[in-house]
């Protein structure tokens, strides 16, 4: 998540920027860094998918 401190500080200001109630702009910004979260779960699922591939082929290779 360190990788988009600078985003989330740059959403944080536009965010503080509406003109909203204080808690519907801190909603706001949980749900910013929970789409964020979920989209590095995304991304680590394709990760572990494409190594469980690699390791199919060696193992399947091996064997034969």
């Amino acid at each position: 998540m360190i990788k988009n401190m600078n985003s989330y500080s740059s959403m944080d200001q536009r965010i503080d920027c509406i003109h909203a109630s204080l808690s519907d702009r801190q909603i706001a910004k949980e749900h910013m860094r929970d789409a964020d979260f979920v989209a590095d779960l995304v991304c680590a699922l394709r990760e572990v998918r494409s190594a469980e591939r690699l390791l199919r082929r060696a193992f399947g290779q091996r064997a034969r």
